[in-house]
């Protein structure tokens, strides 16, 4: 038997499933979650929930059902939530999961930025609609695909990002450069959101041959320019991360991690960036390469060209996935989840000194139940832990 790797599927999270039918996960999620303030959603909603704070100290949440999109907002730090608003009115088969979740981002303006997956246009089977709200959240712009080629070619995976300044750019898988489908391989285009119209700008290439199915991670450096953490697919099949970013507009990426994780499948397990303010690069990842298997964490202090050693950490015993890091000064925090065959467990490392040093392990949320990916939230230099459950809704939970 090969390497084993976490799947959620069902009522309990922690299937273990082939390494090599990794490529066959569902896209889709059959769980419900109820809103937390008490107000109804148009329909039901999946579990996959991304959130964002606004400039104004609001937590912004995006969530999603089998037709629609919400968007609603908390005063409370989560506690309570603001009724939910449709993005889209008009139906749409929206097509999200962990790895191709809905996205949202607040701008200069105060602009709330949404994209998410859908249905393609056309023949496409994929896309990512683009829709923003200039008053609050009150309306949203009628939604639009991101790509230019959206009719032409699939795209998928977007990720909605903005500057410490406030300006959003939005990242995603596309498919419109490929012309020999024996070839594996996605590009990765993005577009920067125009701060006048709120609208996308020409889309342009970052980078080529990345594995498919495995979401971008994505941060701003010291001089705002953007740095993307993702899988790539080196010659021999092998599937590790590198590092991408833009200087002097130009793009450049380069291998990150060594794992030789040699499989003709995709893993649909993104990695995780955050860049301190001091410009240090912190990476987590999850592997099952023939040098290593497990989650591990890197750090470089010379804008990524070189890494420490990675450390290990998670349980493997435990199914031990979907690792995130967050770094704020001198604070860098990991979290993940693990799974005993009965419960989902949230786990947590604290280093107060940038990574060098790691306080004992912390485990801070627990389910039975189905369960959303584990996200790390920042309002100015506090952390949160954002997880959503089916049994325990939606929980913010302070990491100080």
């Amino acid at each position: 038997m090969v390497g084993l790797a976490p799947f959620k599927r069902g009522r309990f999270a922690g299937i273990v499933l082939l390494v090599s039918l990794l490529g066959l996960c569902a896209c889709s999620s059959t769980g419900q979650n109820a809103h937390p303030a008490g107000a109804q959603s148009p329909e039901a909603v999946s579990l996959f929930v991304s959130a964002v704070f606004g400039p104004d100290g609001k937590l912004w949440r995006v969530r999603s059902g089998k037709s629609h999109v919400v968007v609603d907002y908390s005063n409370d730090l989560g506690k309570t939530f603001s009724p939910p608003v449709s993005v889209n009115p008009k139906t749409q088969h929206i097509k999200a999961s962990g790895e191709n979740r809905p996205g949202i981002a607040v701008d200069r303006n105060g602009r709330i930025h949404v994209a998410y997956p859908a249905e393609g246009l056309g023949r496409q089977a994929n896309a990512v609609f683009h829709s923003f709200s200039a008053d609050g959240g009150k309306h949203f712009s009628e939604p639009s695909a991101l790509s230019d080629k959206a009719e032409e070619a699939n795209f998928l995976q977007a990720r909605l990002v903005a500057s410490r300044s406030g300006h959003v750019w939005a990242f995603w898988h596309d498919e419109r450069d490929r012309t020999d489908w024996k070839q594996a391989g996605n590009a990765i285009y993005y577009a920067e959101l125009d701060e006048r119209t709120g609208l996308p700008q020409t889309a342009r290439k970052a980078a080529d041959v990345l594995c498919e199915c495995c979401a971008i991670a994505a941060d701003f450096g010291k001089d705002e320019s953007p740095v993307l953490l993702a899988r790539f697919i080196y010659p021999g099949g092998i599937r590790d991360h590198g590092l991408i970013r833009q200087k002097n507009q130009q793009w450049s990426s380069w291998r990150v991690t060594f794992d030789e994780w040699h499989i003709e499948a995709c893993p649909e397990h993104g990695p995780s960036l955050s860049i301190d303010a001091e410009g240090h690069y912190h990476i987590a990842w999850f592997s099952q390469g023939n040098a290593q298997k497990g989650l591990f964490y890197a750090r470089s202090s010379d804008q990524g060209q070189h890494f420490g050693k990675p450390l290990p950490f998670g349980d493997r015993s435990k199914l031990a996935a979907r690792p995130v890091v967050m770094a704020v000064d001198q604070r860098v925090v990991l979290a993940w989840q693990e799974f005993d065959g009965a419960k989902t467990r949230i786990m947590v490392l604290v280093s107060k000194d940038g990574g060098e040093t790691w306080l004992p392990t912390r485990r801070i949320a627990e389910t039975a139940e189905e369960a959303d990916y584990p996200m790390l939230l920042r309002k100015d230099r506090e952390i949160y832990l954002a997880w959503n459950t089916q049994a325990e809704a939606y929980r913010l939970i302070p990491l100080d």
